[in-house]
Parts: structure tokens; C-alpha cells; sequence
């Protein structure tokens, strides 16, 4: 069984900042953890950046577990629930970054950050360095933020020989970004028809409902698990308006957003 009790052995720093700052960095931090040490389910109200500098363990979310080792990074979004562990026999030790601000979703998008990735050195030696140096400063701690981010940024990837599964992958990581299906087709060296035709051969769906009925899921775990208003709810799982959330939602499951959340609440 996983062991949560709280181990205080790790270290970070936090900033002072202004409320309306677009990007704030919360906190860093490093944890050398113990065997089975778990943190969560928790949930957050920033992002939440870790680097694997060691060992291996497992993050899960959304009832799947993800195993991790040395060399990788997960990203945590704000009010998704999570929960993971290190491992009985080699246990990670990880460093981290928190960070939010009206403007962190944008920046995100801009490096097309994934839920896992791999990372270069140079942003956990940013990380080790701001711990090192203790630095509360807020130029300070944005500086090492766009470090850590620049070194998980995105490369150009081939096409995987199955495009239809490289965009499922896409749309369940990325589902709460603006996301274009031409420039999607067009990144995967098709064009926006004839992807479709292979997506719903493989799925039975078009790739935007495909994309949408991602999108009610996450949007009914927020509803059941979070006090969010419904239009925050709309937001943070990719929609651009309270009004298309609702359309689609009550197309979906046959019920409005506020009603479902209300059904879903236990009887006392």
C-alpha cells in the first residue's frame, strides 16, 4: 500500500507575488521520496510541473496509472484530481514547479506541452539552482520557469504509421486547448477530408466529436469532483463559450450541465 504519511526531508522556495501578475510562479521544490511515498488524491488550483531525477514510481489520474522513471516529466493540470507514488524498490526523487496566472494555459499551448514528456538537463539544473540560490524574486522565478519550459518543449514528430491513433493521442492530451482539425490533419500530411474519412473508418465518430465526447467526460468529472461554477467548467476542458458547452453537454447526455451536477451529488 502506498505510504502518505507526510515526509518533510524535500525543500523549496516560494515567491512572493502581485494577484494580477499573467504568469506567477508558486513555488519550486525537490523530494528525494521514500519507498511507496504517495501524495494525493489531491487536488490543485495551478499547474504543476515535475522532473524525474531519479528512480521511477507512477502517477493516476482519471482511474489509469502512468509509470514513470529517471528522465521524464508529467505535467498536473489545476483542479484535476491526481494521486502518485514512488516506487517500493527504487523511488524517484523529483524536483517541481508550480506555477498559474491568466496567461499559463496560453504559454503552455505555445510549447505544446504534453501530460509526459522528456526533459533536458538544462531545466532540472535550473530547478537545483534556484533552490541553491533561494531566490524569491519574481524576474528570478519566471527566468527558471521559461528555462524548465524551453527544455521539455516539443520537437517535430513523424507521423506514427497509424495517424488515427497519433491523434487520439493527441485529443485525450491536449483536449483542453484550442485545437484546429485541418492544421491537425495537416501536421499529420493529410488533408482535413480524407483524415476524417480514416478517422471515422477506425472510430465511427468525426475527429471533432471524437473531441468533444472527450471533453463532456472531463467536463463530468469536474461537475461530480469540483465546486467550479459551470462556466469555468466550460473553459477548462477546451470550450469558448458557456453557450456551446451547454449545447454540447445536454446533446451528449441528454441533461443540462447544472442538472447533471445535481444528480450526480449523493442523497443524504
Amino acid at each position: 500500500m502506498p505510504n502518505t504519511d507526510y515526509d518533510p526531508k524535500f525543500h523549496y522556495v516560494r515567491q512572493f507575488f502581485q494577484p494580477n501578475d499573467p504568469i506567477v510562479v508558486y513555488e519550486i521544490g525537490t523530494h528525494k521520496t521514500p519507498p511507496l511515498h504517495a501524495f494525493g488524491p489531491a487536488v490543485r488550483s495551478y499547474f504543476l510541473l515535475h522532473f524525474i531525477e531519479k528512480g521511477r514510481g507512477y502517477i493516476e489520474r482519471n482511474g489509469e496509472k502512468r509509470f514513470l522513471e529517471a528522465g521524464e516529466a508529467f505535467l498536473i493540470l489545476p483542479e484535476e484530481i491526481t494521486l502518485y507514488c514512488s516506487d517500493k524498490d527504487t523511488p524517484w526523487e523529483y524536483s517541481w514547479i508550480a506555477f498559474g496566472g491568466p496567461f499559463a494555459k496560453e504559454l503552455l499551448s505555445r510549447i505544446n506541452a504534453e501530460f509526459f514528456m522528456r526533459y533536458q538537463k538544462s531545466g532540472l539544473i535550473s530547478l537545483k539552482n534556484a533552490l541553491l540560490d533561494k531566490i524569491e524574486d519574481s524576474f528570478s522565478c519566471l527566468h527558471v520557469l521559461f528555462e524548465v519550459l524551453n527544455s521539455v518543449k516539443s520537437t517535430p514528430k513523424k507521423a506514427a504509421d497509424d495517424p488515427v491513433e497519433t491523434a487520439i493521442s493527441y485529443l485525450e492530451n491536449h483536449y483542453f486547448r484550442e485545437i484546429d482539425i485541418s492544421s491537425l490533419s495537416a501536421q499529420l500530411g493529410f488533408s482535413r477530408a480524407y483524415f476524417s474519412s480514416l478517422f471515422l473508418r477506425k472510430t465511427g465518430e468525426a475527429p471533432y466529436r471524437y473531441l468533444t465526447k472527450i471533453r463532456i467526460e472531463k467536463a463530468k468529472e469536474f461537475l461530480k469532483n469540483s465546486a467550479h461554477t459551470v462556466e469555468n467548467v466550460a473553459y477548462l476542458v477546451g470550450f469558448s463559450s458557456l453557450q456551446r458547452f451547454s449545447e454540447a453537454f445536454k446533446a451528449h447526455t441528454g441533461t443540462s450541465p447544472l442538472q447533471y451536477r445535481k444528480e450526480s451529488k449523493p442523497h443524504l
